[in-house]
């Protein structure tokens, strides 16, 4: 089996991958052992210049959108340099390459197939991450009851009542179906009590993320948030995420901190009174 099938067989699983393709077929668009970066397609959503990864009478390949005949679902496949492939089934169109070096592929993240994404329980060397439940709530009151989180935030604690009410909007989901709200808890591991909580917004259609962290003061100056942290965007990596982005108060070390061991770097963007982090432009388009 070759890289080509073995990458196939990832995408086919719902994997977004990364690999090295060799060749000159492609060239300017793809030079051999360039990074590519492919997610599962949504094959009605393809296009002429769209570069897909396709099985064309057995044989898989990372080459163009040549033509596409709606009716019949299917799409014609060629290479960049004249030669056509053939025509193959909405149903062999696997994956669509996201970015070429980091670059990304104008229009390519809104046609990735769109699995629900939900949390998962995480585990780090410290703290299991729990998917957020309302009954969190009564625990979390007092990790988040120190009225010193707020300092940079603005706001109060929460009752804990408030709490669960506000839980139980977000463990609903977000009213806009274009957007999904993960959350967690932070239970450490061994005493088995909750720390903190770590977030992400996910706008899947533009590849997006933003994420936010708080932990408790009594547990603060551990590494605690930088661990979930890190465990948070590792997640959101094996998703069709291209960009992920942070707001941090720019007084606030710590936070700012967390960010950066997350692979984010500042921006000169504020939003209310906050800096926009994000991650560099290796990763994705800054914006």
């Amino acid at each position: 089996m070759g890289m080509l099938d073995t990458q196939a067989d990832r995408v086919g699983r719902g994997e977004t991958v990364e690999f090295r393709p060799t060749g000159g077929s492609m060239v300017p668009l793809v030079h051999s052992r360039q990074k590519v970066r492919v997610a599962p397609a949504e094959p009605a959503l393809v296009e002429v210049g769209d570069i897909v990864l396709a099985r064309v009478a057995g044989t898989v390949h990372l080459h163009l959108v040549s033509a596409v005949d709606a009716p019949r679902r299917r799409v014609q496949i060629s290479n960049n340099r004249g030669r056509v492939n053939g025509w193959t089934g909405y149903d062999r169109v696997l994956g669509i390459c996201l970015a070429v070096d980091g670059v990304p592929r104008t229009g390519a993240a809104a046609k990735v197939r769109r699995s629900p994404v939900r949390p998962v329980a995480l585990a780090t060397a410290r703290l299991d991450l729990l998917p957020l439940l309302p009954e969190h709530a009564d625990e979390m009151s007092l990790v988040l009851a120190d009225p010193a989180l707020h300092d940079f935030t603005g706001g109060a604690p929460l009752s804990r009542d408030a709490l669960r009410a506000r839980y139980q909007r977000l463990t609903t989901g977000s009213p806009d179906p274009a957007v999904v709200w993960a959350n967690w808890v932070l239970c450490l591991r061994g005493p088995g009590r909750l720390v903190g909580t770590v977030q992400a917004t996910i706008t899947p259609a533009q590849g997006l993320a933003e994420v936010a962290w708080v932990v408790g003061v009594p547990w603060q100056g551990r590494g605690f948030a930088s661990e979930a942290a890190r465990a948070l965007t590792a997640w959101l990596e094996r998703l069709p995420v291209d960009r992920l982005v942070a707001h941090v108060h720019p007084d606030h070390a710590a936070s700012a901190a967390v960010a950066r061991a997350c692979g984010l770097r500042p921006t000169g963007h504020r939003q209310d009174g906050e800096v926009r982090w994000q991650s560099p432009a290796a990763r994705a388009a800054t914006g």
